[in-house]
């Protein structure tokens, strides 16, 4: 009986640590989600912490706070608490904090701090560590100077490019690489003394870094603006690749060299009227257009023709053009004849040249003396002519008789 008694008062004693045991709250913390995701350097992420309860037991008292530590914080004035007070079982609640992500994080996965009291004296508390990736959205690595020297590249002769890139991510840019790339036929230029692809091993936030590149253009490059394309690669510190291209405008010209002389005249000092004619030659590499020349009178020569302009047009390089004007002479030996020429290259660079030609006036008997010679050099070879004929001709009659 004694026994019996003994095993009954065990089983009940078992029995009420059981109910105990499954009336008690059992909490947990979770991290549902924080937005944005990842979190970025710099910027503020809103995190929404569940507090569960998995027992059977209602939780009384209860009170949810964060301990943010680096790279985390929170505004002065904000609290780090939230009172949830009874939460019973099989119930959650969801806490929402604002946290500051500070500008120099190191990427990848952060612990943040969180603890709970389970009594409702709130003597005992449960710490955890909730994680929260950080990253740049997106690693920024921009062009931000582009320095072609010499503005205009000459054919066959070299140049620089210089890029100056800006790292404007949060975080380092490693293994940056910079490709120009000059493969394609319909672009004149190679590398010269240099290669055509430069790296960097990192950048750190905010820094900036130049690349320079030689290049040299073929000496038959067409004077024109050229789009190079630039290719760069890079990657963020938590191994994401990323890849960029632009376009660098490369210009080819050289300065026209335009010449202008008297190529003829019919002006002579006794006779005041006659025909100039000017030649424009271009000696330089590149094609010149819209050209027009304009003459100005001055107190030695008066211009005849209807115009005092010509318009040329186009003058190839290593070519030249004519023009003719009628002009009245006022009788000097020597006549100055102010013009103006006006004219683009190929890239449209405007040019104005003001030249002064000097055209000098013979008179005819002092060119007639160089004439002379000719004249009696005619005169005796007629004659010759015409003895050659008597003498054949009284030859002729002779044999007949």
């Amino acid at each position: 009986m004694r026994k019996t008694t003994i095993l009954v008062a065990m089983v009940l004693l078992l029995m009420v640590n059981i109910v105990s045991a499954v009336d008690r709250p059992y909490l947990t913390a979770t991290l549902m989600k924080y937005e944005p995701q990842p979190a970025e350097p710099g910027k503020y992420t809103t995190v929404f912490i569940k507090l569960e309860n998995t027992g059977t037991g209602t939780a009384q008292n209860v009170i949810l706070e964060i301990d943010p530590e680096y790279p985390f914080s929170l505004d002065p004035g904000k609290t780090n608490q939230e009172y949830v007070g009874l939460l019973g079982g099989g119930s959650f609640h969801v806490a929402e904090f604002d946290l500051k992500v500070d500008e120099n994080a190191i990427e990848g996965t952060n612990k943040l701090k969180v603890r709970y009291n389970i009594d409702a004296n709130q003597e005992v508390w449960t710490e955890q560590k909730l994680e929260i990736s950080v990253q740049t959205q997106e690693a920024v690595l921009s062009i931000e100077k582009i320095v072609v020297e010499p503005a205009e590249i000459v054919p066959g002769s070299s140049g620089t490019i210089k890029l100056e890139l800006e790292n404007l991510a949060y975080s380092t840019l490693s293994d940056i690489k910079v490709k120009l790339d000059l493969s394609s036929t319909t672009l004149p230029f190679a590398p010269f003394n240099s290669a055509s692809e430069k790296s960097l091993y990192q950048l750190n936030p905010g820094k900036k870094h130049s690349f320079t590149f030689d290049i040299v253009a073929f000496p038959d490059a067409e004077s024109k603006i050229y789009k190079v394309p630039v290719n760069i690669t890079y990657y963020d510190n938590v191994g994401t690749a990323y890849s960029k291209s632009d376009l660098i405008g490369v210009i080819v010209n050289s300065k026209p060299d335009i010449k202008v002389v008297v190529d003829s005249t019919t002006l002579l000092a006794e006779k005041r009227i006659g025909d100039i004619v000017l030649k424009i030659v271009n000696k330089g590499l590149n094609d010149v257009k819209l050209m027009n020349m304009k003459l100005s009178e001055t107190d030695k020569f008066e211009i005849l023709s209807s115009s005092n302009e010509e318009y040329i047009g186009n003058l190839d390089s290593d070519d030249f053009e004519t023009v003719d004007f009628k002009i009245l002479f006022k009788g000097e030996d020597t006549v100055e004849i102010p013009l103006e020429l006006e004219y683009m290259d190929n890239n449209n660079n405007y040019y104005k040249e003001d030249l002064t030609l000097k055209l000098k006036v013979h008179s005819g008997e002092k060119l007639g003396t160089s004439n002379g010679k000719g004249v009696v050099y005619l005169v005796v070879i007629v004659v010759v002519a015409v003895v050659a004929f008597i003498i054949y001709r009284r030859r002729k009659k002779k044999k007949h008789q």
